[in-house]
């Protein structure tokens, strides 16, 4: 006899929840959470759906990749706020047939939330006879006043960002690519930085690690979700100034330098394109090399590759200098034609 939906909630969701008090076993109808003392909560939400925001093939394996970028997304926003991650809602729109993937998936969740350090709070399960979709609302704790916005940069701050940029947008054009493409690119790159890049497109990383320095050092940051262009420009807009990126000192994986060595990437497909799930910070000038020695310490790498001046706009500086005029700045999930630059 199959399960109704309160028993597959007590045996596959509720376990989740075991580590917060406040969500009651997942038996009540809200949860009741209150902030370690001195802090406050910091809240994030994030939808993902089958076809638009992952490729679902209806595998349990596949179902694991899913959840975990579906958490590690909200946990992402939460650490550019400098807020360490507490606990989530889950709200999953279930199509026919996610019997035989649905334990994979609640995995994916529990080791996510294990790594990350946050409890399943509560949320909704409804069946779809649509596509398969997640939201996912994120809540995280900072200290009093602390937590980091994206509209308080200063001029003359430098901008700085984590790990490597342009893999995921490699990983979805290779996932997404003709079978010549894959072969090609297989061939060039070899298996193992393949696997890299498809794994980044999958299952990004939040920079979690970057909180302590963030909160010590920097005065703006923000989440490259949309492309690093777009996300650059959103900053220094909120800021109400201007940004430039020099794109000599981006910092590219060895995959990706290959291939725009090779033509089947530029500069621009890199700083535009989505789900890098880094971190871009702006950070006073006489803050740099504490702030890059702290991360370091840390184990995450950090980049400076521009800096915030007066004005409005980004310009985007090419490898030897030159002004780059960006057709478009990134993904804006309103026009499938991404945003244009201006």
């Amino acid at each position: 006899m199959a399960e109704n939906e309160q028993q597959m909630i007590q045996r596959l969701l509720a376990p989740l929840a075991s580590g917060l008090d406040g969500a009651m076993g997942l038996l009540d109808d809200a949860a009741l959470l209150t902030p370690p003392e001195g802090c406050e909560f910091v809240v994030t939400m994030d939808t993902l759906i089958d076809g638009g925001h992952f490729l679902f093939d209806g595998t349990p394996q596949c179902a694991a990749q899913v959840a975990r970028k579906a958490l590690a997304v909200n946990v992402s926003d939460l650490a550019a706020k400098a807020a360490d991650p507490f606990a989530y809602f889950l709200s999953i729109a279930l199509p026919a047939g996610h019997e035989a993937w649905l334990e994979g998936f609640v995995s994916g969740l529990q080791t996510a939330q294990l790594d990350w350090h946050l409890w399943l709070a509560g949320g909704d399960t409804v069946a779809t006879q649509g596509r398969f979709t997640i939201t996912i609302t994120a809540i995280g704790t900072v200290p009093n006043g602390r937590m980091i916005r994206r509209s308080t940069a200063r001029v003359g701050d430098d901008l700085y960002v984590t790990g490597t940029i342009g893999d995921a947008v490699a990983g979805l054009s290779l996932l997404q690519g003709s079978e010549d493409r894959k072969r090609s690119w297989r061939k060039r790159l070899g298996e193992v930085s393949t696997a890299r890049l498809l794994e980044r497109s999958r299952t990004p990383t939040p920079r979690v690690k970057l909180i302590p320095a963030l909160r010590r050092y920097a005065n703006a940051a923000l989440d490259i979700s949309d492309g690093l262009a777009l996300d650059a420009s959103r900053l220094a807009s909120a800021s109400g100034l201007a940004a430039e990126i020099d794109g000599a000192k981006l910092p590219l994986s060895e995959p990706i330098r290959s291939l725009i060595q090779s033509a089947d990437l530029s500069l621009a497909d890199v700083v535009s394109g989505g789900d890098d799930y880094e971190v871009l910070a702006a950070v006073e000038p006489q803050n740099a090399h504490a702030f890059e020695e702290m991360a370091k310490a840390a184990g995450q790498s950090v980049s400076k590759i521009g800096r915030l001046s007066q004005g409005s706009g980004l310009t985007f500086y090419g490898v030897n200098g030159e002004t780059v005029a960006l057709k478009k700045l990134g993904w804006d999930h309103l026009s499938p034609s991404s945003s244009q630059a201006e």
